[in-house]
């Protein structure tokens, strides 16, 4: 996948990378990445056969949330590194502004804390916002024992460096109770934290999303339709099906797919539902799946 790096200098939060690909005059695909990852987490599922040919059909924008980009260097002292709201209602609508791109029809899909920035972003452009495809997505604040364990990594990543708590807290976050029959996987993006990533960075975006608000009251003000999609072995299953039932069922799906990791071990049902979900949109009616089965629901769950 082809594309081009772009630093976007924004009013209160500095310079924003974000990696644009495809004609700038289509509608957005933008993805947002959860902690511990940055845009290259998407990589492995956007070239998938069947995600390919869906993304032919948009832009896409992948915005890489403040010091997450590999090799980053540490962020000042003094910067004030944005909330979960603020990331929502103020980097993103000034990013795709500044890159030029096409803002209406904006289609979104986001993991954890990027799903949760994701909603935030369509609650205030709620007529930019076609669709969202939400992994992993929580809309309540942290609960006192991921709040403890968050809090916990913050810290240890700011006085140790990545370390083998911070690292647990991480591998559970990402990978549920599948991680045991990950192991190279697990052990692939253990070695990445250690390697590519400014821990002092990561450790102010975990402190970010561990304080994040409640917003479970304002989903049903949400105008879009909105796909949710959990894993049968991630750590978020329970989270996930909450935040589903406060959403306006008339705009809302929720699918459950085998795995922890469901973009990483469950790609091509993961893949197929989206081409279905935007074709219920009235989009990209022309793509279709060669490969997948034709038999996925996306009004109940796929044990």
């Amino acid at each position: 996948m082809e594309e081009t790096k772009e630093v976007v200098k924004t009013d209160k939060f500095g310079d924003v990378t974000v990696y644009v690909s495809g004609d700038r005059k289509l509608r957005v695909f933008l993805t947002v990445h959860d902690i511990g990852q940055n845009h290259k987490s998407f990589h492995q599922f956007l070239l998938h056969e069947d995600m390919k040919a869906i993304l032919s059909k948009f832009c896409i924008v992948q915005i890489t949330v403040p010091g997450q980009e590999e090799g980053a260097e540490t962020l000042p002292n003094d910067y004030k590194f944005p909330t979960m709201q603020e990331m929502g209602t103020e980097v993103i609508p000034q990013v795709l502004a500044a890159l030029g791109c096409k803002s209406k029809d904006v289609v979104g899909l986001g993991v954890g804390a990027g799903a949760n920035i994701l909603c935030r972003y369509a609650m205030v452009s709620a007529y930019d916002v076609l669709g969202l495809c939400l992994l992993e997505c929580s809309a309540e604040s942290a609960g006192f024992l991921e709040w403890g364990q968050e809090k916990i990594a913050s810290l240890q990543l700011n006085m140790k460096g990545m370390n083998p708590t911070s690292e647990s807290y991480l591998i559970w976050h990402h990978y549920g109770n599948a991680k045991k029959d990950k192991l190279s996987e697990v052990r692939g993006y253990s070695d990445h934290l250690y390697s590519k990533f400014n821990h002092q960075n990561l450790a102010r975006f975990v402190n970010r999303y561990m304080s994040r608000t409640n917003f479970m009251d304002k989903l049903k003000t949400m105008k879009c339709r909105v796909l949710m999609v959990t894993g049968s072995r991630s750590a978020h299953v329970k989270d996930v099906e909450k935040t589903y039932t406060a959403m306006d069922r008339q705009n809302s799906e929720i699918l459950k797919l085998d795995g922890g990791d469901v973009m990483d071990d469950n790609p091509e049902k993961l893949a197929e539902s989206m081409l279905f979900f935007l074709q219920g949109l009235g989009l990209v009616s022309s793509v279709r799946s060669k490969k997948m089965s034709r038999g996925t629901s996306l009004s109940g769950t796929d044990a």
